[in-house]
């Protein structure tokens, strides 16, 4: 792998035991990056699924890396943007995949919700230098659509391999079904984004090892469909290592294959790729997995057409009831005859499928995904992506969405890159939102400067604020550098927060909503002006439910999960904000029986007559007691956290009352600075004085 990447390789280590889970680790480097933090964490587990067939000791397991192994190590694969976070190292669930022709497979849940496969191979035969050689050529592919390889374990009879998990799952449960649970529909454009990954992922495949890597096993099991429904081929590169006999009820394979790893060639992928073209259009499996339908031999099957009628019989039913994609069908089907060619040389080659499978396509045309930034507003920028993988960082936070750290970049400058986890939506769409967000321009709102996206990755890049976060100025009060924010400071940022939600609330056709509205991202600025950060990415990732929700006092009742974040729900949390800016305590807190009570909770069973006395930060009474303004603010932060979203008031009005309450100028909806604004009222002023002198002189009906 290149150097340039040596930086932000991770090492991890594991235990894993009959009744324990992994906990992987971090070693922090000369130079830590941004993907390589780690903080040490202790924290209980559970497991969903007892390990009875993991009971081998991984105890001994330490800290690697890819050029020291003196000893047995989980060693993590070079990838400048890995798909595992390590930030949350505990595990909290696991579960059995399934025992495949290689070995036995389990999705290990960590407590971040992010997932890996852990698959643990049969026993292999070959030296532990050769397994290491091998993991070198399947960690060298890298692919949207392959399955990347994350780290790799060896150590005398036990082999691991650990992969990103599809939570959509794979291409057999997707057409078949899981055990137990009724087929979904899958309509013509699923199939054929399926198709289409698959394909470019083979082609990848076999262009590497000096162009004869071969993968050896393709079938629906082994593919899976990823956050935009493109298929991902996994399991690469396990032909190479163990020597096994094919199940016998198993129509996947090339027949000059018979049974066993030692004739699979890239010819046999295609021949195994165009069974898997013939599952799409018949929906029929080639193989018997435990509980599921019975293996067809879809080539005899397909071969046996006669007439119309047979043909009902054989293809998907579903699909015939669409006479608009039949051109597109037949056009699939005669692709996947020349795969299954008896032939080794009449079959084309996997470059050439997915040339014919994209000719067929209805589908609008995949963006290339660029290794690089996409700038914002920024015709001139001062880094670029090798700048922000060389750079050292740290851990500012974990919060809902994904993780930020503090880019320190060789130039002296500093940014704030945000790692964000779970996002659902295509490139154009995460594009589209990206450019609405970078348009902002207001002092109360941070701009998202850069961002990438890759099958992998997203990271977004911001401005730098070292003043630090609201919430770190209000509860880290640890040491004896710890300054209380004053009165007039906390109205300042109350009225500055509400101005720049009532902006953002404005763009997009007035339906942007922030989604995440918290004091740890909420940042002074060098003006010392309060600047909400973190805007617009809640609806960008998958839904994250209530209970997972690492700061769940902030979201209103109506909120169950991401999806239904709202401009109302803005206010909600906002309305959380002032409380805390008033009482100076988290917007949740756990009582030393475990009992979680929300700061809204604790408010609203406060007596009304000693609010003051028990509701307001004794930092404030203690130096600057102003009850009467100290209660609207209470009133009206009581207000934006009804129950009822309809009884919430606009954030244009809380804005109103703020500005009355402190006195503030009129509200600068264009978001400029103030001299710049106030420059600007008295140039309408000097107007409408001029108008005044000049309309008594115009004639009645001028």
């Amino acid at each position: 792998m290149s150097a340039n990447y040596d930086n932000w390789e991770r090492l991890v280590a594991a235990v894993l035991k009959k009744q324990q889970l992994w906990e992987l680790f971090h070693e922090h480097s000369r130079s830590p990056s941004i993907l390589s933090q780690a903080s040490d964490l202790s924290s209980s587990v559970s497991s969903s699924f007892h390990l009875d067939d993991l009971s081998f000791d991984l105890a001994r397991l330490g800290s690697s890396s890819r050029y020291h192994r003196a000893n047995p190590k989980l060693v993590f694969v070079s990838d400048f943007f890995p798909a595992i976070d390590v930030e949350d190292v505990h595990l909290d669930a696991v579960e059995l995949l399934g025992k495949g022709t290689f070995g036995t497979s389990y999705a290990a849940q960590m407590d971040n919700r992010a997932k890996v496969v852990v698959k643990r191979l049969k026993p292999v035969s070959i030296s532990e230098i050769e397994f290491n050689r091998q993991m070198e050529i399947v960690g060298g592919v890298k692919h949207e659509n392959v399955a990347a390889l994350r780290a790799y374990y060896s150590s005398g009879d036990e082999r691991l391999m650990l992969h990103d998990y599809y939570s959509r799952g794979s291409v057999y449960s997707f057409l078949h079904g899981r055990i137990g649970e009724r087929r979904s529909v899958v309509d013509w454009e699923d199939r054929l984004r399926i198709a289409i990954g698959a394909a470019s992922g083979i082609a990848e495949i076999h262009k590497h090892n000096g162009g004869k890597l071969v993968h050896g096993n393709i079938k629906t099991t082994n593919v899976f469909c990823n956050a935009n429904g493109y298929g991902c081929v996994s399991d690469l590169g396990l032909t190479n290592l163990i020597e096994t006999t094919f199940m016998p009820i198993a129509h996947c394979y090339a027949p000059e294959v018979k049974n066993t790893t030692q004739n699979v060639s890239q010819a046999s992928d295609v021949y195994s790729f165009g069974i898997l073209l013939l599952e799409l259009l018949t929906r029929k499996p080639s193989f018997y997995v435990d509980g599921g339908p019975f293996a067809v031999n879809l080539v005899k099957l397909v071969t046996s057409i006669t007439n119309r009628v047979r043909a009902t019989n054989v293809f998907d039913a579903d699909l015939l009831q669409q006479p608009a994609v039949k051109d597109q069908m037949v056009k699939m089907f005669k692709i996947g005859m020349k795969c299954v060619e008896k032939s080794v040389k009449k079959r084309p080659k996997m470059t050439e499928v997915v040339k014919m499978l994209e000719d067929i396509s209805v589908l609008p045309p995949r963006v290339p995904l660029v290794k690089k930034l996409l700038f914002l507003n920024d015709d001139n920028p001062l880094f670029d992506l090798e700048d922000v993988l060389r750079a050292s960082a740290e851990v500012l936070g974990k919060g809902t969405i994904g993780t930020s750290y503090k880019a320190m970049l060789e130039d002296g400058n500093t940014i704030v890159v945000k790692r964000v986890k779970d996002v659902n939506v295509m490139f154009e769409d995460f594009q589209k939102h990206m450019e609405i967000i970078g348009r902002m321009k207001h002092k109360n709102v941070d701009a998202v400067r850069a961002f990438y996206y890759s099958t992998d990755e997203k990271l977004l890049v911001y401005d730098y604020y070292n003043q630090g976060s609201i919430s770190t100025l209000l509860h880290d009060r640890i040491g004896t550098g710890w300054t209380p924010l004053d009165w007039a400071t906390r109205l300042k940022i109350a009225v500055g927060v509400a101005r720049g939600i009532t902006y953002i609330h404005k763009q997009d056709g007035q339906k942007l909503v922030h989604g995440n509205i918290k004091s740890s991202n909420i940042f002074f600025n060098r003006q010392k002006y309060a600047v909400v950060s973190d805007v617009g990415l809640a609806k960008l990732t998958s839904p994250i439910r209530r209970s997972a929700m690492r700061t769940p006092g902030y979201f209103a009742p109506e909120v169950r999960d991401t999806r239904r974040v709202s401009q109302a729900s803005d206010i909600y949390s906002f309305g959380v904000l002032l409380l805390e800016l008033l009482s100076g305590k988290p917007s949740q807190t756990t009582t030393d029986d475990g009992e979680v009570i929300s700061l809204v909770k604790w408010v609203e069973s406060v007596d009304r007559s000693e609010w003051a006395a028990e509701v307001m930060d004794l930092e404030l009474i203690r130096n600057e007691f102003e009850e009467e303004t100290l209660l609207q603010l209470l009133q009206i932060a009581l207000d934006c956290v009804s129950v009822v979203p309809e009884r919430r008031p606009k954030m244009s009005e809380v804005v109103r009352m703020l500005d009355y309450i402190s006195g503030a100028e009129p509200f600068n909806d264009s978001g400029l600075e103030d001299d710049t604004f106030e420059q600007e009222l008295s140039m309408e002023s000097r107007l409408e004085d001029l108008l005044e002198d000049l309309l008594p002189r115009c004639p009645p009906n001028y």
